[in-house]
């Protein structure tokens, strides 16, 4: 059982003014968060739950579900997606380009041999004669 007591008035105030004093102050000093540093961020999740309401939860959790399965559908398409890509253009269009590439240079090798053979018809106009091929030095000429 509970034993209560009355306390008269004049003993209350007589102690309050010894309880209020100019140090104490109406804030708290950073010494009492001390104790919140070893909290941590799945501790106050975890406590997030008694405050949010279950039906918000499971919202919350299935959205969260949904978006989760969307991500990892739409990452396997893309990976699938650059892997059918990529060995497409090394099956079909790495051989075209070095055949281009080829033929560019016997394109170039051509025009270079053109380009000597005019270089050779300048040095020596008589020697070659309209309707003529070119001969090799040292054959004989052929007559008509």
């Amino acid at each position: 059982m509970v034993k209560l007591e009355e306390v008269p008035i004049d003993q209350f105030e007589d102690n309050t003014e010894e309880v209020i004093s100019d140090d104490d102050s109406d804030y708290s000093d950073d010494e009492d968060f001390d104790d919140d540093e070893d909290e941590s961020i799945l501790d106050r999740l975890a406590a997030l739950k008694d405050i949010i309401p279950l039906k918000h939860r499971n919202r919350l959790s299935s959205g969260m579900q949904s978006i989760t399965s969307w991500g990892k559908t739409g990452a396997t398409f893309v990976g699938k997606s650059a892997w059918v890509l990529t060995t497409s253009m090394l099956l079909l269009v790495l051989p075209l380009a070095l055949e281009i590439e080829k033929e560019q240079a016997l394109v170039a090798y051509e025009q270079e041999a053109m380009q000597q053979q005019g270089a050779q018809q300048m040095l020596n106009p008589g020697m070659y004669q309209p309707g003529q091929l070119p001969q090799q030095p040292g054959q004989p000429q052929q007559k008509q």
